[in-house]
């Protein structure tokens, strides 16, 4: 249990989900209207409210990666990316049972599409963002990094 708490492995971590959902959130923000057709092939909202969907999931995702990777509200990310993968997960087994094979509209210029794999990777996320959520030690960011260099001067 030791190795959770290691301020390395947190910063690691915190780095790979930042990145990951800022990568994610800004190419569905850059273009919306692809994001907008993968909802609609899930065909598990009605059609009112595929665009505003459309529109907060990419901030939320942007706003969450951007929050990991300065370390500033890390609980508050992490807790919006265990949600928004919960879901995720949810829809993919939802449309796995129902024999759909669409791409997931998960990251802009991936093809990645609905089944086991993606089950698999969102799961593996799930774990890193609730290992962020659990054990918070945000220690490492850019603000104490300046901090630092600062104080050695």
């Amino acid at each position: 249990m030791k190795i959770l708490k290691n301020d390395y492995l947190h910063l690691a971590v915190r780095l790979l989900m930042g990145g990951l959902f800022l990568y994610a959130g800004v190419g569905k923000v850059i273009t919306p209207m692809d994001f907008a057709a993968s909802i609609y092939n899930y065909k598990l909202l009605p059609d009112v409210m595929i665009g505003p969907v459309a529109v907060a999931i990419p901030w939320i995702e942007t706003l969450a990666g951007v929050a990991l990777l300065l370390g500033f509200s890390v609980k508050g990310g992490s807790l919006a990316i265990s949600g928004l993968l919960t879901m995720f997960i949810s829809i993919i087994i939802i449309s796995a049972v129902r024999g759909l094979d669409n791409d997931c509209g998960c990251f802009s210029g991936v093809e990645r599409t609905v089944g086991l794999l993606a089950i698999f990777e969102d799961s593996a996320m799930l774990a890193g963002a609730l290992y962020l959520l659990l054990f918070d030690r945000a220690r490492i960011t850019p603000y104490t990094v300046v901090l630092k260099s600062l104080h050695r001067r």
